[in-house]
């Protein structure tokens, strides 16, 4: 990992350290709120700032509107920092307020999916084997068909590119790549919950970056 990435990723953290969700506030003013902290540490958007609250966030790319965040919903922000020609790439899940125990059950449940994914990576790994740790956890959860895109992707001058962490990619994993993990559950007309990691992979095991 050069110092452009490590600087990328330092970047994001910072911002969604600093990210406050309100009800009330549109989503549209979040991502604006994202773009302002981006620029102001020297960065801008990866990609296309994704802010998804209610019911728009049982959509996997849920690009802000000018819907209005209301107590007790879902908001996925999915966000990553463009610095010196390199990316980063995160996704946190909120509720407004206390949560259901309906939102409370799918959210740990793609928090456990994330860390059976995590704990799969290593150098030597299949792509493939990554990816059913998140997905057959969440199948055994009777979830399976509500978990729509890959488990993840690798992260650097592009916010995709290779190597995918799908369940078709058969392709090893090798010492020092930095991908993502971002297992999540969408459910139409309730919601949904991502949450997504950037990682390095090592020899026995794998860093997380985005904690």
């Amino acid at each position: 990992m050069n110092i452009s990435q490590r600087k990328a990723i330092s970047i994001a953290k910072r911002v969604f350290n600093l990210l406050k969700v309100k009800p009330g506030q549109r989503e549209t003013e979040v991502a604006s709120h994202i773009k302002a902290l981006l620029k102001k540490f020297g960065a801008r958007p990866a990609f296309r700032v994704i802010v998804a609250s209610g019911k728009r966030s049982a959509l996997p790319h849920g690009f802000a509107t000018n819907k209005i965040i209301k107590q007790g919903e879902l908001v996925v922000i999915d966000f990553g920092a463009l610095y010196n020609g390199y990316r980063s790439d995160m996704t946190r899940t909120y509720v407004i307020g206390k949560p259901t125990a309906r939102q409370k059950k799918i959210y740990q449940i793609v928090q456990k999916a994330q860390a059976k994914a995590l704990k799969a990576v290593r150098a030597g790994r299949r792509c493939s084997e990554v990816d059913q740790a998140a997905r057959g956890y969440i199948e055994e959860k009777g979830l399976g068909k509500f978990f729509v895109h890959s488990t993840g992707h690798g992260v650097g001058r592009k916010v995709h590119q290779p190597p995918k962490i799908s369940r078709k990619n058969r392709r090893r994993l090798r010492l020092g790549t930095i991908i993502c993990i971002e297992p999540g559950i969408y459910i139409k007309g309730f919601g949904g919950v991502r949450i997504e990691d950037m990682v390095i992979v090592t020899k026995t095991g794998c860093r997380v970056l985005t904690r």
